[in-house]
């Protein structure tokens, strides 16, 4: 088996996945994370204060002025986790097997590594974005909480029903970020509220034609429609990978470092040293003893933390 030890280094393992099926989670392609590499185990944030300042009353002429002064900066402290997965490559996998179209051993052996490849990555495809799902879920944490939930009624008329869009959910956000600018509301829907939202008579409309010139434009369906000043998703989980059941979490899109995704270094020595930034995941082969195949390992150090719990917005059913 040594004559195939070249299959399983790391810059084949490398070339491998890159080649691997890819299946990204709504949230990782809409790019509301902040990605950051970490250098050790724990992800450090300055939280800086608003100091924000009020209108004052007047006082009488000649007396001294009152006293303003600046809030203190806190750094709060947050530890990743570990995830991992593991695959075997056996011998007796590959010795009766022959890849399609081919009768080489080489052949068979690499295609063995890339179905184990390709499952490994779509692993950790998914264990990343039920950490952002879940993160988005439950924003409370050392920063703060999230707001109560709003409600936002359907049936009712399209005026009514944009000005409660604009009451519930724009004003509170605009108050949530102070003077920090974004440049869209997501509205990440599951499936019951989804299901309320485009069957409302208000809405109604405006998804039909939204779909209309979808097709027409040949866009994703889930890229989403526009209403109120709020663009609607449908967001398609899977499992415990979801929205909270008849929710629609309301998240501004533009806004630096409201979410951030931070890797840590693998934990090898060959991550330890300066300048070794952490990565998403990390892809590792070892040989099995007595010549008897090779295990294929995979393992992600993340932690997701929303900084300002209070611009998460949860929209309930009325």
């Amino acid at each position: 088996m040594n004559n195939y030890s070249d299959f399983f280094t790391r810059e084949e393992l490398l070339a491998s996945i890159s080649h691997a099926q890819f299946i990204p989670g709504q949230i990782g392609a809409l790019g509301l994370f902040d990605t950051i590499g970490l250098t050790g185990t724990t992800l450090a944030i300055e939280s800086t204060p608003d100091n924000d300042v009020a209108v004052a009353t007047a006082v009488p002429r000649g007396s001294p002025p009152a006293p303003l002064s600046l809030e203190k900066r806190a750094v709060h402290t947050f530890p990743v986790s570990t995830y991992s997965k593991q695959m075997a490559i056996l011998a007796d996998e590959v010795l009766n097997v022959r890849a399609a179209g081919t009768s080489g051993a080489a052949e068979v052996i690499t295609t063995r590594r890339d179905e184990a490849v390709a499952k490994l990555r779509r692993w950790a495809d998914l264990q990343l974005e039920h950490l952002r799902v879940t993160c988005i879920n439950s924003a409370d944490n050392a920063f703060g909480n999230s707001p109560a939930d709003a409600v936002v009624a359907f049936g009712t008329s399209d005026a009514a029903m944009r000005a409660t869009i604009f009451e519930k959910i724009i004003q509170p956000m605009e108050s949530a970020l102070g003077g920090i600018p974004y440049t869209n509301l997501i509205g990440l829907c599951d499936d019951t509220y989804w299901k309320a939202l485009i069957s409302s008579k208000s809405v109604s409309e405006t998804y039909l034609n939204w779909l209309a010139a979808a097709e027409l434009r040949n866009l994703p369906a889930e890229s989403g429609f526009l209403y109120g000043g709020v663009t609607w998703i449908r967001y398609r989980g899977t499992g415990t990978t979801v929205i909270e059941s008849g929710k629609c979490k309301i998240v501004p899109q533009g806004v630096p470092g409201l979410l951030v995704q931070a890797f840590a270094p693998d934990d090898t020595l060959s991550s330890v040293g300066q300048g070794a930034m952490g990565q998403p995941y990390y892809l590792r082969a070892f040989d099995l003893d007595d010549d008897k195949g090779w295990r294929l390992s995979i393992q992600t150090h993340p932690v997701m933390v929303c900084t300002r719990p209070e611009a998460i917005l949860t929209v309930d059913l009325s």
